[in-house]
């Protein structure tokens, strides 16, 4: 969902195709997504539309996180790469 922060209004709704509830951080003019069961997604910040320009799921899940357990860490941008992490497992990519 995007709103407007001056007035509340919703600019935008995406169900069903968009990453579950999750993480976010913005640089460049995108969204790094990290949701709940692991996907990663990039998306244009724009208040115009969802658009996701890609999606991934991470190459492997922590042993210490339970069964049920979520992935609730930030992604991090810094010096052209991206950062996520669940438990014990850091991943890093190149997106400069």
């Amino acid at each position: 969902m995007c709103q407007d922060i001056k007035d509340g209004k919703v600019k935008w709704q995406s169900k069903g195709r968009a990453l579950k509830a999750g993480s976010v951080t913005g640089a460049d003019g995108l969204l790094f997504v990290l949701d709940e069961t692991g996907q990663a997604g990039l998306l244009e910040a724009t208040p115009k539309a969802y658009t996701e320009k890609g999606r991934f799921k991470l190459p492997k899940v922590s042993t210490l996180r339970k069964p049920n357990g979520k992935v609730w860490t930030y992604p991090v941008v810094s010096d052209g790469k991206l950062y996520l992490r669940d438990q014990e497992l850091v991943f890093c990519y190149e997106v400069k």
